[in-house]
């Protein structure tokens, strides 16, 4: 499967540029989490995509971010495939399909494929995504977010999301079932984009982490990224 998604997706990014829009990002971040849970152990990351849009809706990417999970994982690559569509003038979909793969990774195959479903009305989103053999376990894990971003003064905004993570996957590990929540700010500033936010999430005490892996406390994420 992971070499279909690689496929699709460099195909498409060496499409005529004359056929589509190609941008790319490079980013950095304080701490990179995933639905409320450190990929870096707290620590800082480097982050960045290459992405091509068709005027069809079409679209596939590539991105990657540097990883710590305690062993000898250390970066993470994703290649995702997707396409996108208006329904009405305020309501508008994608569906997408992504492989999260982990190079290098001796110690664990950790690849996994996941669909993701969203629906867009206004500043509004929901987002469903399914992986049915979830970091390679055997077991679906599933994701339901929401997300509503609200326009404020020089173009920033005010985010705010909410996510449940549940499924198999997280009756098997010692986290069960969980909602991350977080609130923050984001805009743009000299060509940069910026984002501070807040992220909170209702694991049990006795499963949280204050340090070291997988650290799911309560933190302020920021990020800085830039779009070429």
């Amino acid at each position: 499967m992971n070499k279909t998604i690689l496929g699709l997706c460099s195909a498409l990014l060496v499409a005529p540029a004359f056929a589509a829009e190609t941008s790319g990002t490079i980013g950095f971040t304080n701490d990179y989490r995933y639905n409320g849970i450190s990929q870096t152990a707290g620590d800082p990351a480097i982050q960045g995509s290459l992405d091509v849009a068709f005027d069809n809706g079409l679209y596939a990417g590539i991105w990657g971010s540097n990883v710590d999970f305690g062993d000898d994982a250390n970066l993470e690559i994703d290649y995702y495939v997707g396409y996108g569509g208006e329904l009405t003038d305020d309501l508008s979909y994608d569906v997408n399909y992504a492989w999260f793969s982990y190079p290098g990774y001796d110690a664990y195959d950790g690849d996994y494929g996941q669909l993701n479903l969203s629906l867009y009305y206004g500043n509004a989103s929901i987002t469903y995504g399914y992986a049915n053999d979830y970091f390679n376990t055997g077991e679906a894990g599933q994701y339901l977010a929401v997300d509503y971003s609200h326009p404020l003064p020089y173009d920033m905004s005010l985010d705010l999301h909410a996510g449940h993570s549940f499924g198999d996957y997280w009756g098997k590990v010692d986290i069960d079932d969980y909602e991350d929540y977080s609130i923050g700010l984001s805009g743009s500033f000299a060509g940069l984009d910026l984002s501070a936010a807040y992220l909170i999430t209702s694991i049990d005490s006795e499963d949280e982490t204050d340090s070291g892996l997988f650290r799911n406390d309560n933190a302020l994420v920021v990020s800085v990224s830039r779009t070429f």
